[in-house]
């Protein structure tokens, strides 16, 4: 089988707090994978196919090195959502990133 990904993906078992930009709550989740266009999150909440929502991503290192490393920001639209009862699979591609 041919990978048609323009990115590779890599695992990424790290903490996600996730603002939804036309309703502001504030929920949490949990990451699956993460390539250069976007991410697979594990989420309690279902969001809805072109949902915008603002991330923060949190891994390990950021949690004991908050000084020094700020976690990833970034503006995402939800572009598939899977399972019928949570948590649910939400993959997001990433539209802004701030380093």
């Amino acid at each position: 089988m041919v990978e048609r990904r323009e990115f590779k993906r890599l695992p990424a078992e790290v903490q996600i707090n996730i603002r939804s930009v036309d309703r502001g709550e504030l929920k949490q989740s949990t990451g699956k994978n993460i390539s250069g266009g976007g991410i697979l999150l594990s989420a309690n909440t279902r969001y809805e196919t072109g949902q915008l929502l603002d991330i923060e991503v949190i891994t390990a290192t950021h949690r004991t090195f908050t000084r020094i490393f700020r976690p990833m920001l970034a503006r995402v639209r939800v572009v598939r959502v899977e399972g019928q009862n949570p948590p649910f699979d939400i993959a997001a591609e990433f539209l802004e990133v701030e380093r």
